[in-house]
């Protein structure tokens, strides 16, 4: 393509229309190239660098929101343009991506031939100064000015501004087509447009004009929301490139976060989410109380917690779990009344005070509103991320007559609902404050475990069932608790991720267990196959991956003879990141698990968009296999499934003679267990290096 002529990259699913698109575009000077399905369209935008992306919203594979999802967040495709085309503007889509739509032209179904050409004009008119900035950028820094974080626009010799990079887009809330032909002191002032201008009379003409650059350390800009920022800038006079007499480059100046949290005591307001903090929301309890107490009306308090936040801290980093926890609490105010309080706890909880209710079940509508509308995606910073929330309820005056009573039995309640599965509300009743304590002294003793080392490891064979041949050695921790003895990991797992202290455990655990195979000769080693329990709170950190490939490689084993285990529940925050990671594992030679299969957490799409090698039955199914005719229909109906995907399935905890027979029955292809254990004994053949298992723990 001629370096002059521009590119619009155009993705439709019909023929017809692409012909359409194709003769409008040669019309205007420019060329096409078309795509009916979204493969390979992000490739095709990265290499070819278009001056516009026309997308139709029924291309498929993938779909075309999660292409403009991922157009709009790559590095090398977020500034270009894209015009979406839509059959109508209800799609029900669109409102996740409201936020990313903002900064995206939409055009409805069917076309206007005069207003696509309109608009296509427009956008090759933008393309060029867009050129021609990039064409400056490289002749002052040796590189394109989308290479840096400032915001851009380019300024005409009337103040006029012409074109605005993706950078100033964003930062602004207003496409570059939206700015153009606005006056740049317009965004200094109040109001975002101006019919007349004092242009010449603006201190920012006044020294350009002089060919002087003027940079000012702070100013104020008024975004296209209304809102005022503070930024930097630097005001640059060119002398007539392009009809561009003048560049403004700027970003914003963000508050510190301690200035913000200094601020935010003082005034009894969250920074982040302008939400009342604690001391607020206990004054407010209060006088809520003595208008229900003269009113006689019930009032309710909800405490809403965020399941698996961590996670999302931890893989998204902090700046963008800042951003979750803003349009929680946005959704949380569109559910409840405009009379009823919201406000922030600390973390990622929140109260709700449900000011006036006839009965107390009313308050359990509410809750499950809020927990259906936080389930819905967010879209955080060009990341789909997946969550949900659980809830403690407490009503006055049942629950208590004063605001740390109520605050206190509702927070017990939400810990009851964590327990039985999250995702629900809970009311409160006088043993959840027992369950609280009990909570609160397991995640002391924990922390003591973890101090003490009050582990126990296991190595427990498994093996084939058709053959009774050892394939792998399944490693197993557990606690060894100083009063209650020993203590599985899935019981205590969930709180040791609570209280952050999975990641400690599991690399303690990985670290023991890997230094066991150290010694071996290396052809005993090379049959080692080992299955390792592993914590998303140590692969959703940065470099979690490049740790576990470390430690493999310390004790001489390869990736490829290891099997790492993932809880199921680690697909409750289904963000764009945990693909990434279990690919890269792929990439590097290790074998997934997907464990605990079929306790409700993960979507069945997980099965063929991740590419697993074992998929492992919950210990629920196969404790009562041999007696419960629905469980046995729910493992042949996924051993049928996964073998149809070419994956394996494995059963632990085949305790009995009639699991492992069934079991076997129904192709379930590896078993481990006590009955495993006894079968193996009674093998005449002795056991080769998967004999580890036998080592004391």
């Amino acid at each position: 393509m001629n370096d002059q002529t521009p590119l619009v990259i155009v993705g439709d699913p019909l023929d017809n229309n692409i012909a359409y698109y194709t003769e409008v575009i040669q019309a205007l000077g420019a060329q096409c190239l078309a795509a009916v399905s979204g493969k390979n369209l992000v490739n095709l935008v990265v290499s070819h660098q278009p001056a516009l992306v026309i997308l139709d919203s029924q291309l498929a594979d993938p779909d075309a929101y999660q292409l403009l999802n991922l157009l709009k967040s790559g590095k090398k495709s977020r500034h270009i343009p894209v015009l979406f085309v839509v059959g109508n503007l209800s799609e029900r889509k669109m409102s996740l991506y409201q936020a990313m739509f903002t900064l995206v032209d939409v055009l409805t179904k069917p076309l206007s031939e005069k207003k696509l050409q309109r608009v296509l004009t427009d956008y090759l008119k933008q393309y060029r100064y867009r050129r021609a900035i990039e064409q400056l950028a490289v002749k002052s820094k040796g590189k394109k000015a989308d290479s840096n974080h400032d915001g851009v626009l380019a300024i005409d010799e009337r103040g006029q501004i012409l074109f605005a990079n993706h950078e100033a887009e964003r930062i602004l809330k207003v496409s570059s087509l939206q700015l153009a032909g606005t006056y740049l002191e317009s965004l200094f002032e109040h109001s975002c447009s101006k019919v007349r201008s004092n242009w010449k009379e603006h201190p920012v003409s006044k020294v350009t004009s002089r060919e002087q650059i003027l940079q000012v350390d702070k100013s104020i800009l008024w975004r296209g929301d209304g809102i005022a920022i503070s930024v930097k800038f630097a005001a640059v006079p060119l002398t007539n490139k392009h009809n561009i007499h003048l560049l403004f480059a700027f970003h914003e100046l963000k508050d510190t976060r301690e200035s913000k949290d200094k601020l935010a005591s003082l005034s009894k307001i969250d920074h982040l989410t302008n939400l009342p903090l604690r001391a607020s929301l206990e004054d407010s309890i209060d006088r809520n109380m003595l208008k229900a107490g003269i009113s006689g009306f019930y009032f309710a308090l909800l405490c809403v917690d965020l399941d698996h936040f961590r996670y999302i801290n931890e893989s998204l980093g902090h700046d963008r779990g800042d951003l979750l926890i803003k349009a929680v609490s946005e959704r949380i105010l569109e559910v409840v009344r405009r009379d009823d309080l919201v406000g922030r706890m600390e973390g990622d909880e929140f109260v709700v005070v449900l000011t006036h209710i006839d009965i107390p079940e009313n308050a359990g509508m509410v809750a499950n509103k809020i927990i259906e509308r936080v389930r819905e995606p967010f879209l955080i910073d060009g990341h789909e991320v997946f969550t949900g929330c659980s809830i403690g309820v407490s009503v006055y005056p049942t629950c208590g007559d004063d605001a740390k009573t109520l605050l206190k039995n509702a927070e017990a309640s939400l810990v009851r609902a964590k327990a039985i599965g999250r995702n629900s509300y809970q009311y409160f009743t006088v043993e959840m404050n027992k369950l609280r304590l009990e909570q609160m002294q397991m995640e002391f003793e924990l922390r003591q475990a973890v101090e003490q080392k009050q582990w126990r490891i296991q190595y427990l064979p498994v093996a084939h069932f058709d053959s009774r041949a050892v394939v792998a050695c399944e490693v197993r921790l557990s606690w060894v608790h100083p009063k209650r003895g020993e203590i599985a990991l899935e019981t205590f797992l969930a709180a040791a991720e609570e209280a952050g202290l999975a990641a400690d455990i599991f690399r303690w655990l990985w670290m023991q267990a890997l230094q066991r195979f150290e010694s071996l000769e290396s052809e005993a080693k090379d049959k080692v196959r080992l299955i390792l329990p592993m914590s998303p709170a140590i692969l959703l950190q940065d470099g979690g991956v490049d740790w576990v490939i470390t430690s493999i490689a310390q004790v001489g084993l390869a990736s490829d003879q290891i099997y790492l285990e993932l809880p199921e529940t680690y697909y409750t925050v289904r963000l764009g990141q945990h693909g990434e990671v279990l690919n890269e594992l792929c990439r590097n030679g290790f074998n997934l698990i997907l464990d605990s299969f079929g306790t409700g957490y993960a979507p069945l799409s997980l099965l063929k968009d991740v590419p697993y090698s074992l998929v492992k039955l919950s210990d629920s199914f196969v404790s009562v296999c041999d007696i419960s005719k629905s469980d046995q229909a729910i493992i042949k109906g996924v051993i049928d499934m996964a073998h149809q995907l070419g994956m394996q399935v494995m059963a632990a905890a085949v305790d009995s003679e009639a699991q492992q027979q069934f079991l076997q029955a129904v192709a379930c292809d590896w078993l481990t267990g006590e009955a495993v254990e006894r079968a193996l004994d009674e093998t005449p053949q002795k056991l080769d290096a998967m004999g580890l298992y036998v080592m004391p723990g």
